[in-house]
């Protein structure tokens, strides 16, 4: 009874196996002694030994064999379920299905409140009108490969055969050959941003290469006839039998979806070609390519730059070199005049190459060579009359939205070109230059700086003793009491110094060379000089003398544009008033649309003296 206990005891402070232990000990001990043997000192320290370690090791991880704590992971298998109990909550995805459409539900939203971060847009913007389509084509002639090829292989031949003193059969292929290169290398994408480099190339190889005057006037004659191929809005094929069973194909994309258009004409004759609706266009191509193309009708729909370096590149051709220190100018290639003119013509083409062809079309009225016949002239001067014909913009404020009219810079170099051409009158004796800019200059739906564009054009325009300086007079006089009323509601506006001197120099030269093509000084006091005219000089002088020194610096050290005072305009209303002509016809502004050459933006502030500020 006392032997069981023991173990027991024992078990209850460090365990089964720690009892057991014991328990083995004392047995070894008991039976030792019962028979008879003595008992066995090293097994037994062994036993006591083992004893302790498992006494020891009971006592300090006790912890870790106390029963609560070891039922613990017990405890945590159902939250190891908690998984399982998630797979409801792993529907909820599916559940949120009808929440997933609320993105879509939000759309209608947009989060349009949210917006742009930045700061809010000015009253009255509009935003700019998308690119044209011309500034997106691209129609390459020349790939890179083939560019380079003829470098290495062909470029010699062509430029010896530029330098060649006569021009053989041999000469003038391999001179076609070169020219076709150099007009289609503008037409690469990668020469895109060296165009004007590549222009410049073949200024100077006309210039500099050349040496005989058949060779330059060959090689001219063949870089007119592709550079204006380049230009033309379409494609064209042109098929005929000896002038007659004429039919031509023109083809070229549409405006608003890209898309290949193509119209056909047919006609037994060129005559008939011509009374055929709608066939300008076909007429032209025939007349100009039906003997031989450089790029075979494909040549076209180019890129804005693309045509914008050519149309530049065909008014500076050099026929003979100038001498610039004794005022003598290079003399330019005239037959370049015509696909100029083609330019201007064509309603497809932007305003932007339209200003540099009209600026080419005056260089080379002045300096052609040969000069310009009077046919010539007028066609050109009837080309720019004609475009003044058309829509155009009337306020600064609505460039934008009135972007498909034309430009107010554009009407500017049109009467600017129309007065240089070099003509006044045509074939019935008419002056249908003066009265076309004189149209422009007394338009009240005109804005201001096209108007008086117009009236500088008319004192540096041929005129002949048929002036009506006396009308003229007066309509310079009513023009500039309209700045004067319009200037002192927006007093601000950018463009009033220029619109006021380009009046001012309507009487009077800019300088000493500033000539008309007649070689007298510019300016209708220059041409004429009659009392008339002095006396509208006068009227106009103190408002051009006001305007031009704006904004002037007040006492508080601010800016201010000052009103032009009724003290100014009074005598320039008492001059109208007496000295109306007896053939002046007033003109009315639109009532379809609201006359915008008067400004309608209201000024900043206005001070105590009558002037608007800015600081």
């Amino acid at each position: 009874m006392q032997r069981a206990c023991f173990p027991v005891a024992v078990q209850s402070v460090v365990g089964d196996g720690l009892g057991l232990c014991v328990w083995k000990g004392l047995s070894v001990v008991r039976h030792s002694g019962a028979n008879g043997e003595p008992p066995r000192h090293g097994g037994m320290a062994a036993c006591v030994a083992a004893c302790v370690g498992f006494v020891l090791a009971g006592l300090f991880a006790a912890p870790v064999h106390a029963q609560p704590a070891a039922k613990k992971p017990a405890a945590k298998k159902p939250a190891a379920k908690k998984p399982a109990a998630k797979k409801p909550a792993a529907k909820k995805p599916a559940a949120k299905k009808p929440a997933a459409k609320k993105p879509a539900a939000k759309k209608p939203a947009a989060k349009k409140p949210a917006g742009p971060s930045g700061p809010p847009l000015p009253p009255g913007f509009v935003p700019p009108p998308p690119l044209p389509q011309v500034m997106g084509l691209n129609n390459a002639l020349l790939s890179p490969k083939d560019e380079l090829a003829f470098r290495r292989r062909g470029y010699s031949t062509f430029m010896k055969a530029v330098r060649s003193p006569g021009l053989g059969s041999k000469a003038q292929q391999d001179i076609r050959t070169g020219i076709r290169w150099l007009v289609a290398r503008l037409t690469m994408p990668t020469n895109r941003e060296a165009l004007p480099v590549r222009r410049r190339e073949i200024r100077q190889m006309v210039q500099l290469q050349v040496k005989a005057a058949a060779v330059r006037e060959f090689v001219l004659r063949e870089l007119t006839l592709a550079l204006s191929e380049l230009l033309e809005t379409a494609h064209f094929k042109i098929t005929h039998n000896n002038g007659q069973q004429i039919q031509v194909v023109v083809t070229r994309p549409d405006p608003k979806t890209g898309k290949t258009q193509s119209q056909t004409f047919k006609a037994d004759s060129l005559e008939v070609l011509r009374s055929v609706k709608g066939s300008g266009e076909a007429v032209r191509f025939f007349e100009r390519y039906s003997s031989r193309t450089v790029f075979g009708g494909k040549g076209g729909v180019q890129n804005f730059h693309v045509r914008l370096n050519v149309t530049y590149l065909l008014g500076e051709l050099v026929v003979q070199k100038g001498d610039p220190a004794k005022g003598i100018p290079a003399a330019r290639y005239t037959a370049s005049a015509f696909p100029l003119c083609d330019v201007v013509n064509e309603p497809r083409q932007l305003d932007a190459i339209k200003v540099v062809a009209v600026r080419g079309l005056v260089r080379l009225m002045k300096t052609g060579k040969p000069e310009a016949s009077y046919d010539l002239r007028l066609q050109v001067a009837q080309c720019l009359a004609d475009q003044l014909q058309r829509p155009y913009q009337r306020s600064v404020l609505r460039q934008r939205i009135d972007s498909h009219l034309q430009h107010i810079w554009y009407q500017e170099v049109l009467v600017e070109g129309l007065a240089g051409v070099g003509i006044l009158q045509n074939k019935q004796a008419q002056p249908f230059v003066e009265t076309a800019l004189a149209e422009v200059m007394a338009n009240p739906n005109r804005h201001f700086l096209a108007r008086t564009a117009a009236a500088k054009a008319i004192g540096r325009a041929p005129l002949t003793g048929a002036f009506d300086g006396g009308l003229r007079s007066y309509q310079l006089v009513e023009l500039a009491g309209q700045m004067a009323a319009a200037y002192n509601k927006s007093p601000t506006a950018g463009y009033w110094p220029r619109s006021f001197q380009q009046l001012y120099f309507s009487f009077k030269a800019i300088n000493k060379n500033d000539v008309t093509v007649a070689g007298k000084p510019a300016g209708l006091l220059g041409q004429f000089g009659t009392a008339r005219l002095q006396d509208a000089y006068r009227q106009v002088v103190p408002l051009v003398a006001h305007v031009i020194v704006q904004p002037t610096v007040t006492a508080d050290g601010k800016q201010r544009f000052m009103m032009i005072s009724s003290d100014t305009i009074k005598p320039l209303t008492d001059w109208l008033a007496e000295n109306r002509p007896a053939n002046y016809k007033p003109r009315q502004p639109s009532t379809t649309t609201a006359p915008t050459s008067t400004p309608t933006t209201k000024p900043k502030a206005k001070t105590k003296a009558g002037g608007a500020s800015r600081s």
